[in-house]
């Protein structure tokens, strides 16, 4: 193997982790080094769909442009959704490899070991320098024995570890020093420094703790990077989501913006596609839980986002307040709901999953549930996944988009047949999409309700225009559709003229993960000893 390699670990989940990795990696990029992310196994409901149709970690395809790569299935090559506390949807070499409890995933540690040994030395035969990622904190003493992320991984390889520390959540000396003091000895000689992330203040306040913790470790410091304002990285799990106040501030916005507000479900997946939306001055975006109480929170657009829970969410949702609240909002015409996949399943008329692959928290055990009815259809969860890239042709333009989903949605059958003479169902039924070819879409063998291809749909948009619902992720980052919200939300509110009056020609949402990433390697330029950094990594 030619490759050089590092591991950045972190005293706990969300140290900053996959934000330095993704820093580290822009840092070597902008100086010509070919280089590569790795994360042998990632938790989260957030995924990506590569070029050839492999689901990975948001968090690896976001440190792969950050390197100036195209993601790879093997940059992360296990992938857990939790589908509750005990279960798994679990995704292997970029497919889904089955539903299983953690006890079960465990027990086959050896081969989950073996198959992500293989995707790491397929990418430091490609690369000069692979920056593995570690997954929470390596001192969790209780699943050393099943350990595949972190030491149990860098042991296979000696690969050095740099662990992150996150100075906000406190006690940053005593989680450096617990963690490192907890792990094997084997393990400690692997630990080659250390950075304390987020430091707000005076650094010379904290140079007598830098130098205590460096004796009593001997390990040494490698930086101290400063709290970075404005510093946009796209979050990996939802405990960002609930953490993050740029998302929970429309009551204070311009009453002149477009407010959105999402439902925050509890399974809520691929939340970062909606980040495009709050960079976007047109918009005033938030999500919520519970029903807004203020009155200046009365949204033009709604949208129920994608869950990797449908039954289980849609229960959740009945019996909360959400449910009426949504059903006024629709019967009093108050703006546009819109459905993302599993909220475009929610918005039809019914949602079956007669293999249980995504009710597991379904106190009542259903193998079907009743939507909000918004749309006559009638959604199948099957066994086999549709995980695909690809552009889109919206209105005569071609947007990107992809697609993850087990749900087929079909229109009832006596819809389809009244479709002609149905004179406040021809828009109803408009695709706001070119139909998919049903042979490259999924393995039809495994489709029980085959015979209702000519049913199925990948998107649709009432007559009205205010209820839509889409298969389709991803179609934020496309201006195209951000404007045609925009257009769509003004028409329905005429005297408002919402975010007309701001320019947001100039906005482009790759703009701003760029600029983030250039950020972070100037941070690590600035604050990080390069020399040391070198010297861990042999570069």
């Amino acid at each position: 193997m030619k490759s050089k390699y590092i591991m950045i670990q972190g005293t706990s989940s969300s140290a900053g982790k996959s934000v330095l990795t993704a820093g580290f990696l822009r840092y070597f990029a902008n100086r010509g080094v070919n280089c590569s992310p790795f994360k042998s196994q990632n938790m989260s409901l957030n995924s990506f769909i590569t070029e050839d149709g492999s689901e990975i970690a948001v968090s690896q395809a976001v440190q792969s442009e950050a390197a100036f790569k195209k993601p790879l299935k093997q940059i992360n090559p296990i992938l857990i959704k939790p589908s509750s506390d005990t279960e798994m949807h679990l995704i292997l070499d970029g497919k889904h490899f089955g539903n299983m409890n953690f006890q079960e995933y465990n027990g086959k540690k050896s081969f989950f070991l073996k198959k992500a040994a293989e995707s790491f030395d397929f990418l430091t035969e490609r690369n000069e320098l692979v920056i593995a990622e570690g997954a929470g904190s390596p001192a969790e003493i209780n699943l050393y024995k099943y350990d595949i992320a972190n030491m149990g991984f860098a042991e296979i390889y000696n690969i050095p570890v740099i662990l992150i520390a996150d100075i906000e959540r406190g006690g940053v000396f005593a989680s450096l020093y617990g963690t490192v003091k907890l792990l094997k000895p084997k393990w400690k000689k692997l630990v080659k420094g250390f950075i304390i992330n987020k430091f707000r203040g005076d650094i010379s306040i904290l140079k007598p703790g830098i130098e205590e913790i460096e004796k009593r470790l001997k390990i040494p410091c490698i930086g101290v990077i400063p709290y970075i304002k404005n510093l946009h990285i796209e979050a990996e799990d939802s405990l960002n989501l609930k953490n993050n106040a740029n998302r929970s501030n429309i009551y204070n916005e311009n009453i002149e913006k477009i407010k959105i507000g999402i439902i925050r479900l509890e399974h809520i997946s691929n939340f970062n596609e909606f980040d495009p939306l709050f960079f976007d001055e047109r918009f005033s975006v938030v999500f919520f839980d519970t029903v807004p109480k203020s009155e200046d929170a009365n949204f033009d657009i709604i949208i129920i986002p994608g869950t990797k829970s449908t039954v289980s969410d849609m229960i959740q949702i009945k019996k909360s307040s959400i449910f009426d609240y949504i059903k006024r909002f629709e019967k009093l015409n108050k703006g546009i709901i819109l459905g993302i996949c599993g909220g475009f399943q929610i918005m039809g008329s019914i949602i079956k999953d007669p293999h249980k692959l995504e009710s597991f928290e379904s106190s009542e055990n259903l193998e079907s549930v009743g939507g909000f009815g918004f749309f006559d259809l009638e959604t199948i969860l099957l066994q086999k996944k549709i995980t695909v890239k690809r552009n889109y042709d919206f209105q005569g333009n071609i947007i990107e988009g992809y697609e993850i989903h087990n749900g087929r949605s079909f229109l009832k059958d006596d819809v389809i047949d009244s479709f002609d003479s149905c004179k406040n169902f021809k828009s109803f039924l408009h695709l706001l999409f070119k139909p998919v070819n049903f042979d490259n879409y999924g393995d039809k063998s495994d489709l029980e309700f085959s015979h209702k291809s000519k049913n199925e749909v990948l998107s649709l948009i009432s007559s009205d225009g205010r209820k839509i619902g889409t298969y389709v992720h991803g179609l934020f980052s496309n201006k195209i559709f951000r404007d045609f919200l925009e257009d769509a939300a003004n028409k329905l509110n005429k005297n408002k003229n919402c975010g007309q009056a701001l320019n947001s020609n100039s906005f482009d949402y790759a703009d701003v993960k760029n600029e983030s990433f250039n950020i972070l390697s100037d941070n690590i330029e600035k604050y990080v000893d390069i020399k040391l950094l070198k010297e861990i990594t042999g570069i």
